[in-house]
Formats: C-alpha cells, sequence, structure tokens
C-alpha cells in the first residue's frame, strides 16, 4: 500500500511545524530537506527522532539539490563527507534518501544549452556510476536506501543514462512535474526499460513551464500517474510548496 507524504516547508521555521500539518492531513510522512538550515540544525542537534515518535510520522531525506556526483573527485568527497554526516545522524529514522540527477556544467552558445557530460559521455557515466555506488554504501550502511530523482532531463542523453543506472540496480524517484518541464522524456524511457521507482514525487504542471502546482491547477494526467505509484507500491511526495496547497492536494490526490 502506497505512503503518502509532504515536503518540509520553507513557510515553517521548526519540523514540528511540519509535523503538524503531516497529522491534521493524516499524512504518512515527511520528506526533510537538507537545502533547509532548521532542517541541518535539528538533525544536528538530536531532536528529530523524539518528534517523529510524538507524532507518529516517518521521514524520507532529500539530499542537497546541487550535489552533483557525476563531477570530480574533490567535489564529490566532500559531498559523501556531508551524506555520510546526514546518514549517521538519521540513523534509525530517515527511511530514504533522495538524490538528484543533476544535468551537469552548461555551456551556451547563441542560445542553444550544450551539455558537458554529453560530450563526455563515457569518462562521465564511470565516475557517476562509481560514485553512486559509493553514496548507496554509506545510506545502506546507516539502514536508508537511497534513491535517484531525474530534474533536467538532457534530451540527447536521457535514455542512456537511465539504461546506465538501470543495469548498475539503481532505484529512483519520479518526479512527474520535473518530467512534465522536460517534455516526458521519462515516460519515453519506461516504455523500454522498467525502472523501479521506489518514490513519487507528486506535483501539477502546466504549459511546460511551471510545476510544483497545487494539484488540478494543471494539465499533467493525475490520475494516470496516481495509478503508476500503486503499481510501484510506492512513497509518494506531494510535493507542492506551501500549507495551503497542500490543504488541497491531500483530498484531491485521494479522490483521483
Amino acid at each position: 500500500m502506497i505512503k503518502l507524504g509532504m515536503p518540509q516547508l520553507f513557510e515553517f521555521d521548526t519540523i514540528e511545524d511540519n509535523l503538524k500539518l503531516a497529522k491534521e492531513l493524516g499524512l504518512d510522512f515527511i520528506e526533510l530537506n537538507l537545502n533547509f538550515g532548521y532542517c541541518r540544525k535539528e538533525m544536528e542537534a538530536k531532536t528529530v527522532k523524539a518528534l517523529l515518535d510524538k507524532y507518529n510520522i516517518k521521514a524520507t531525506l532529500h539530499f542537497y539539490d546541487e550535489a552533483d556526483l557525476g563531477s570530480y573527485p574533490e567535489v564529490v568527497d566532500a559531498y559523501l563527507v556531508l551524506l555520510e554526516r546526514y546518514c549517521k545522524l538519521g540513523e534509525g529514522y530517515i527511511e530514504s534518501m533522495n538524490i538528484h540527477l543533476c544535468p551537469g556544467p552548461v555551456v551556451t552558445i547563441s542560445g542553444v544549452k550544450n551539455y558537458i557530460y554529453e560530450k563526455e559521455y563515457d569518462d562521465y557515466i564511470k565516475r557517476f556510476v562509481s560514485n553512486l555506488h559509493r553514496a548507496e554504501k554509506i545510506c545502506n550502511d546507516h539502514g536508508i536506501r537511497m534513491v535517484i530523482e531525474n530534474t533536467d532531463n538532457i534530451p540527447s542523453m536521457c535514455k542512456r543514462t537511465y539504461k546506465d543506472l538501470y543495469d548498475a540496480g539503481f532505484k529512483f524517484c519520479y518526479d512527474i512535474g520535473h518530467d512534465h518541464l522536460s517534455y516526458d522524456l521519462v515516460q519515453e524511457v519506461i516504455k523500454d526499460i522498467p525502472l523501479e521507482f521506489q518514490e513519487f514525487h507528486f506535483h501539477d504542471g502546466k504549459d511546460r513551464k511551471k510545476c510544483h502546482l497545487a494539484l488540478g491547477e494543471g494539465t499533467i494526467d493525475l490520475k494516470k500517474f496516481k495509478e503508476l505509484t500503486i503499481k510501484h507500491d510506492a512513497w509518494v511526495n506531494l510535493e507542492v510548496k506551501q500549507a495551503s496547497d497542500l490543504r488541497v492536494s491531500v483530498p484531491y490526490f485521494r479522490n483521483l
């Protein structure tokens, strides 16, 4: 049975504020977010597990948005130090770690984006897969599973990248709004590659320009994606970014 959750919100100042809303809405979990200083501060104070127990809410954790594990050793090593730190702090209560599939550095020529990783793909994918295995071991050593989330998919290398990551045994988080902005590239991938989605980031999108909208405010076929979450028996984060949108989106999702 799927589990339904919410993201840690920018408008709040404490994890407990988020948990009160999650409890009010009858949610199963919250995705904590290391990009927020108050998440890091409370994890380091070792107060989070007691709060989760108090509200009977589970937790996942979103790693730094900009963490590019396909980058060079000095950069990756620094991020893995942080990953080890927060996995250790989250041991016993963090269920999973979400890491972005970053597009890497971009060179814009005459208004057209050119991706360095595309030009250097063979070297890039060797680094990326090796570093992801290192990251996954850190997570697993602390009882945390790892999922990889789609962000800015590069059309010319999207399927190749997912094939290589699938062959390496990784599991995924499907952000349906990000994929809307990327013209449904992940939908094309899964026609041929049976990616295992353990988590979904679920929000509406519109005009291939906007996402993280409250459910019902955009044009994404949300019912189709809800059926996919059920098929994968996934954890579903209703990743709208404010309390008012969550109060609309939770009943909307349940009634799809």
